[in-house]
């Protein structure tokens, strides 16, 4: 299967009572969203409407009225999507075009990104397209200060959707203070606000999370560097890096150190090229020393002897293979490294680019 016959696979996360729920009754409606396999990553009954569900034979399958398929995982995810294919087909042909796997609210989404990234039959098949986090604006600054799986669901998201802002008579300060917040844990990602779970399909649709290199969406914009704020690292790295951090905010009740936020969010740029052994050693001693912590690196790297960017992307201890490309998407031909870490410094990153890209 080629990579442009692979089917995309997207993400729905989000803590407890967040709307991932509502959100998926009314994107199964649409008809953009016809032929759309749901995997439910939940105990118990399936919540989604019945009045648009209807039971089929096997009591862990549920097909929607709009000729979504819905499944609720009973065993081990990466066994349900290579059966998948076969299971859901039709007169030998397959039934879906996509795949939304809703996890659990207590759930970390990173172990079902790494099985998305490294089980090579599974890579085969399926292409991340993104990750998509739900959050209850009511309860959401709350749960991000009790719950480290809420920030970490925020961390690795792509679209970042605030929800129950309908049940608010009009836009308040912790709104915006919640989303000042999540854009200092996650600079990179979109975010936007729905109400009763109303989102056009194309925002899902756009999304691109993994391989940029194949999308319609500019490699710039994948890497989202602008969203950060140049600073200056020159006690930490005299003379040689310009280092970006999560742009500061006006609400002084919104520094994440207050929160007691372990995530941070970092961008450095390299002027200089960097060669392939120095790359290789430098992301090798990240996958050892701060996999765990380092919960999403993006980068476009100008390395020596190629005419265009390598583009890498990791998620904790596991990089996707990385890509190179035929040509840079602009004049600028700075490598530009975007972290999202939990427990990690700034200054600690910077002394490990210093030491092995530098």
């Amino acid at each position: 299967m080629t990579n442009n016959t692979r089917l995309p696979v997207f993400l729905l996360t989000g803590f407890l009572g967040s709307g991932k729920t509502t959100l998926l009754n009314q994107l199964v409606k649409q008809p953009e969203l016809a032929r759309t396999l749901i995997i439910i990553n939940e105990f118990g009954t399936v919540s989604l409407d019945h009045l648009l569900v209807s039971h089929a034979s096997d009591d862990t399958i549920i097909e929607l009225a709009s000729g979504c398929l819905c499944c609720t995982i009973r065993g081990d995810l990466a066994k349900t999507l290579r059966d998948i294919h076969w299971r859901f087909s039709r007169k030998g042909e397959r039934s879906f075009d996509r795949v939304i796997i809703e996890t659990t609210g207590l759930a970390e989404p990173a172990p079902i990104m790494h099985t998305l990234m490294t089980d090579i039959t599974l890579a085969s098949k399926y292409r991340l397209q993104g990750v998509i986090s739900t959050l209850d604006t009511l309860h959401a600054a709350a749960t991000l200060d009790r719950h480290p799986e809420s920030q970490k669901q925020v961390a690795v998201a792509d679209l970042l959707l605030l929800t129950k802002t309908d049940l608010q008579a009009e836009p308040t300060p912790e709104l915006a203070q919640l989303t000042a917040r999540l854009k200092q844990l996650n600079p990179t990602a979109q975010i936007r606000t729905i109400q009763q779970g109303n989102l056009e399909p194309q925002a899902l649709l756009s999304l691109d999370h993994i391989e940029p290199q194949q999308s319609t969406i500019p490699l710039r914009q994948w890497l989202n560097s602008a969203a950060f704020s140049l600073t200056s690292l020159s006690d930490t790295v005299p003379g040689q890096l310009a280092s970006l951090s999560a742009p500061s905010t006006t609400l002084g009740q919104n520094d994440p150190n207050r929160h007691n936020d372990h995530i941070k969010a970092h961008c450095f740029t390299l002027p200089q090229a960097i060669t392939p052994a120095r790359l290789d050693s430098w992301l090798n001693i990240l996958m050892q020393l701060m996999g765990s912590n380092m919960l999403r690196v993006k980068g476009i790297v100008n390395v020596v002897g190629h005419s265009g960017p390598v583009v890498i992307h990791g998620v904790q201890h596991i990089f996707h293979p990385a890509a190179f490309l035929t040509a840079w998407p602009d004049a600028d031909r700075q490598t530009r490294l975007v972290f999202i870490t939990y427990d990690i410094e700034r200054e600690t990153l910077a002394r490990t680019i210093e030491t092995f890209l530098l």
